[in-house]
């Protein structure tokens, strides 16, 4: 199957060049005949060829992009991936602190007290606003549990 596709792409590569020098040929051709009878005040004879040129070439171009594809794909890669790694070295050091930020921000979140909606500290037992207790307390293994809890985050017990 290796050598089929290598032999195609061969072949697209090939008829790629011929198509696209042909109609080349062919505008060129058209077009030189246009402008002399232009300038003779004649009616151009070949002007037909730039309608068989443009599709020449166009064909051409088609082949030569799909026989070329790896190349070209080779070549896209080579250059976008020194620019990624560099990218990526200077964002390093801005990712790993919002990460840090992150881990720092989840780990300190503040207690919310039921009652009365205020912040507090994580390790805090009362609420600095209204002095009611920001966890329960398990009767069967004495665990603290948020205060909004019903059942025991330990043993499961209803709270």
């Amino acid at each position: 199957m290796d050598q089929k596709h290598k032999k195609n792409k061969r072949t697209l590569q090939i008829l790629g060049c011929v198509f696209t020098v042909l109609g080349l040929a062919l505008m060129i051709a058209g077009f030189v005949d246009f402008f002399v009878s232009v300038n003779n005040s004649d009616m151009p004879g070949l002007f037909f060829l730039l309608f068989l040129g443009f599709p020449l070439v166009f064909v051409g171009i088609c082949c030569l992009t799909l026989g070329f594809r790896k190349e070209m794909a080779r070549y896209v890669k080579n250059e976008a991936v020194p620019v990624i790694n560099e990218a990526s070295s200077e964002l390093k050091p801005a990712i790993s602190n919002i990460g840090q930020a992150l881990k720092e921000g989840l780990t300190d979140d503040p207690v919310v007290c039921q009652a009365c909606g205020e912040h507090n500290d994580k390790d805090g037992k009362f609420c600095k606003n209204c002095g009611k207790p920001l966890t329960k307390i398990c009767p069967d293994c004495n665990t603290n549990n948020d205060q909004d809890s019903k059942f025991c985050k330990n043993c499961g017990k209803l709270l």
